[in-house]
């Protein structure tokens, strides 16, 4: 693990965590074209995201979910930056948002962050080096039967479709972030991103991988997300947990009706 570049990632994101908070119960949300919502809290968290990415990186690009970017040098290594992922519970003053980044070199996911300010917790994966949560190496996932009381992370409205039947609890906290980080974690067993860009998944997929967790599509096949268009909806988790959303193939049928 590279420990530099960690502690250097931690401190650009618990610096733009720190700008979140100053605009925590100040902002009003206006509306993008896609119905999510954006703040001045999320502008002024990218606009330090990517002045310090291209300060600490430079002639490497930078692309920010808000439209800011910086062109490096051609073939040159790129971040993908979130300034809040999940601004919604930021709104609604939950506690899972917060800045996260990832890095892609030579087409592979190399480094993620994300920090979460409300909670002051620290996540961290490098390819081959290791997930992290503040300071502390993540375990490798169990495989391990499905007990009533594990937690499966779905889309908020995602109940609307009709029955899950999974054997256990069904959560949302209003980030995938969070949600991939958790599942690296071992705080949940699996969950479904149905709709994302690089930004949004970047760190969880390599937290993921890191830890023993599996990628697939809605069939069950493996996939490496830097090689399929974004958006295409994935899930990750334990291979056991995966095992059993796939047997039925109820997951694939509740996708399929309607906007989540």
């Amino acid at each position: 693990m590279d420990a530099t570049l960690r502690d250097d990632l931690r401190a650009v994101v618990e610096e733009a965590g720190a700008v979140a908070l100053s605009w925590f119960r100040r902002v009003s949300p206006s509306w993008k074209a896609d119905g999510s919502p954006v703040t001045e809290a999320d502008r002024a968290v990218e606009e330090l995201l990517v002045e310090r990415l291209g300060r600490l990186f430079p002639g490497e690009s930078v692309r920010s979910e808000e439209g800011s970017r910086i062109d490096g040098r051609p073939g040159a290594p790129c971040w993908y930056v979130d300034p809040i992922d999940g601004t919604g519970g930021f709104l609604a003053e939950l506690a899972y948002w917060g800045p996260t980044v990832c890095r892609i070199d030579g087409g592979r996911l190399d480094v993620g962050a994300f920090h979460v300010p409300r909670l002051r917790e620290y996540w961290y994966a490098e390819a081959g080096g290791g997930a992290w949560r503040d300071g502390i190496r993540l375990p490798r996932l169990a495989d391990r039967e499905i007990h009533r009381d594990d937690l499966l992370f779905l889309p908020s409205r995602f109940h609307r479709r009709g029955p899950i039947p999974w054997v256990g609890k069904v959560r949302a906290l209003g980030s995938s972030a969070a949600h991939l980080a958790h599942v690296s974690g071992g705080g949940g067993l699996g969950t479904l991103i149905p709709k994302w860009s690089m930004w949004d998944i970047g760190c969880g997929t390599l937290l993921v991988r890191e830890v023993g967790g599996e990628i697939c599509d809605l069939e069950g096949r493996p996939v490496e997300p830097e090689s399929v268009r974004p958006g295409l909806p994935l899930v990750f988790g334990a291979p056991n947990a995966l095992r059993s959303l796939f047997a039925e193939g109820w997951l694939a049928g509740l996708v399929g009706r309607g906007n989540v």
